[in-house]
């Protein structure tokens, strides 16, 4: 029989064809291949990552971070964050392991979400190479192995993700601080660390906010042994020679933020849970210490600590501090308000009474109370300034509007971002420090309008009574306090930050303005109840009063709503804030007993004199549509 070739050829395209379709259509529906280093893994964006691609590592555990079961793994190319849903096996530091898992997005980075965990027995770390401050900035060291170099401004154990951590406060270079976490320091002098010069060896963590943004740094080590001292601080830290206030920050002052200097003063006002204000003659200082303070105003005391710029002056950080002579009573420098900021000969603006204690006159504007502490608002000549009196408790001291008053408090200048003071206000001790030199007098504008009143219901008898009822209804809305959570309810924030905003746009600077929702409230009443829902929000409350300053207006305008008004300005001021905010609501979120987890939406907005057309109302609007835009974020991250 005779083969055509034609034929032939034919049949043997069609039988490739076969065969190629065959191959390949199995090959449309196969997964994606396995990613077998981190380097691949590091590389992808957060939407590929997050796609779950089959992942298969083999390399070392670097460090356990403490988050959960998570870990830090390495292998030749890089390091990364391996997440895991259960304990085991159990894992150490150093051990050779494979990692069957998914990629996931992350908060930061990408991470692995591990199905399976293989260890192979001890394995060897990576080589360590000493990182900068300018190579760690930017968060791409995020995960990675590395030592730092530095000087421990503080050391204390704190609880972390509900285990004790030994906490460092490393001082990179220039004041740069990152916080170190040390996991297991049993049985270790740790207390000898601070004002050391130490190399850390560990894993770079990234501080971020809800955003992916990069805001600082934090660095995971396994054991205290990791830490090696290089050169030890002296046993007794006030072995230091005695600087005087004057000379702090002066030309020619070599004690930079890495170096501690040691200062001795008198107590003018020390805030329960705050630092303190030290006086030595004319010159004063604002101490920050995490050390609890018991002081006694008047006492004299030595203070060791890092000098730090602050916002007009600066500060000294970090600090220990001892008693070193009895109390005996303070006398403030008798002054006027107009001279406690002024413009200099050669136009530079000056508060020479900074962090001093003086004694002012000024009458009565107006008193706003508050949770534990009462605002005055007074005005002496053309100068218009705020006292803040402390009143815990409900026995508060009723002042009359347009009293004549002699106060003494400690002066504390307001800075804007080009460190330039533009105002100021008082810290008072106790109610003591305020004294009515002369009562409000009777023809104050309040009885005019009771006058006023009274002539028109003679004349005209209704337009009389309606007066008279809208001035009880002014009384009636005097209460400003919110009665579930303690801060200021929305009359009483508006008041007091329009008053703020008005300051602000008087002295062209700046305020920030947060407004705050609580996401999936709702569901927290329908399934717990109403009564877990104002638990809800009175854990909010103490969050953000441990977050903000208690001279920063926090109130809580609507059900889950709040809102607040600080003259922190800067944006590592602004980031700062954001992360202290995170991380009180992470802590809190994992020591309490609920079952439900606290998420936040926050918008933040920057307002300065190029809003100066728009009302508190219109401000808190724009930083409403910031939150909302995040709460559309998680939404959509969610789903």
């Amino acid at each position: 029989m005779r083969v055509h070739p034609e034929r032939v050829r034919l049949l043997v395209l069609f039988a490739c064809a076969l065969i190629a379709a065959a191959v390949q259509t199995p090959l449309q529906g196969q997964a994606s291949p396995e990613l077998t280093t981190v380097r691949q893994i590091r590389a992808l964006t957060p939407d590929q990552a997050a796609k779950a691609r089959p992942v298969r590592l083999r390399g070392v555990v670097t460090v356990l971070s403490g988050w959960k079961y998570s870990f830090f793994f390495q292998d030749a190319t890089a390091g990364i964050s391996i997440e895991r849903a259960s304990n085991l096996p159990q894992l150490q530091a150093g051990q050779s392991v494979e990692v069957r898992g998914v990629t996931g997005p992350g908060q930061f980075a990408p991470i692995v979400t591990a199905d399976q965990v293989t260890v192979f027995g001890k394995g060897t770390l990576p080589p360590t190479r000493v990182m900068g401050l300018n190579q760690l900035l930017g968060g791409y060291q995020d995960a990675q192995w590395l030592a730092v170099r530095g000087i421990v401004r503080s050391a204390a154990i704190k609880q972390i993700w509900d285990r004790s951590v030994l906490v460092l406060s490393l001082d990179l270079g220039q004041g740069y601080l990152v916080s170190v976490r040390v996991f297991n320091f049993s049985g270790a002098n740790w207390k000898r660390l601070p004002a050391s010069s130490v190399t850390v060896r560990g894993v770079c963590g990234t501080v971020f906010n809800g955003r992916r943004q990069f805001i600082g740094l934090r660095i995971f080590v396994s054991s205290l042994s990791d830490v090696k001292v290089e050169r030890l601080a002296p046993a007794d830290p006030f072995g230091l020679p005695l600087r005087s206030l004057a000379d702090l920050a002066q030309f020619g002052d070599q004690a930079g933020a890495s170096q501690r200097i040691k200062v001795r003063g008198i107590v003018t006002y020390d805030p329960p849970g705050q630092g303190f204000y030290l006086q030595d003659g004319h010159q004063g200082v604002y101490v920050n210490s995490d050390y609890a303070s018991s002081l006694t105003v008047g006492s004299q005391v030595e203070v060791v600590g890092y000098p730090t710029a602050g916002r007009y002056a600066p500060t000294l950080d970090d600090a220990v501090f001892r008693v070193v002579g009895p109390a005996h009573p303070l006398v403030g420098l008798p002054q006027s308000a107009a001279g406690m900021v002024m413009v200099d000969v050669n136009g530079f603006p000056q508060a020479p009474y900074d962090a001093l204690l003086v004694q002012l006159k000024g009458r009565l504007i107006e008193q706003v109370p508050g949770t534990d502490e009462d605002l005055l608002l007074l005005v002496d000549g053309e100068t218009v300034f705020t006292a803040r009196l402390p009143q815990p408790g409900k026995q508060r001291l009723a002042l009359n509007d347009g009293s004549l008053l002699s106060i003494t408090g400690v002066c504390a200048a307001k800075a804007d971002k080009s460190h330039e003071a533009h105002s100021f206000e008082l810290l008072l001790r106790t109610p003591a420090d305020l004294v009515v030199l002369k009562g409000a007098p009777w023809w104050t504008t309040a009885h005019a309008e009771w006058v006023v009143a009274f002539l028109i219901l003679v004349i005209l008898g209704m337009f009389g009574w309606l007066a008279v009822v809208r001035r009880q209804d002014s009384l009636h809305a005097l209460a400003v306090t919110d009665h579930l959570t303690g801060l200021y309810n929305r009359r009483g924030f508006f008041v007091l930050a329009a008053h703020q905003w008005r300051l602000a746009l008087r002295n062209k600077t700046s305020i920030l303005v947060f407004f705050i929702d609580v996401d999936r409230f709702k569901p927290i009443n329908d399934r717990f109840g109403h009564k877990e829902g104002d638990r809800a929000l009175l854990d909010l409350a103490d969050a953000l009063r441990e977050c903000f300053r208690s001279t920063d207006i926090i109130g809580r305008v609507g059900g889950d709503e709040f809102a607040i008004i600080t003259d922190y300005h800067s944006p590592e001021s602004r980031a700062a804030i954001e992360q202290r905010l995170a991380e009180i609501v992470e802590r809190k979120n994992n020591t309490a007993a609920h079952a439900y987890k606290l998420v936040l939406s926050v918008g933040v907005l920057t307002c300065d004199s190029s809003m100066q057309t728009l009302s508190i109302e219109d401000l808190l609007a724009k930083a409403d549509t910031l939150m909302y835009e995040q709460k559309q974020e998680h939404k959509s991250s969610k789903a």
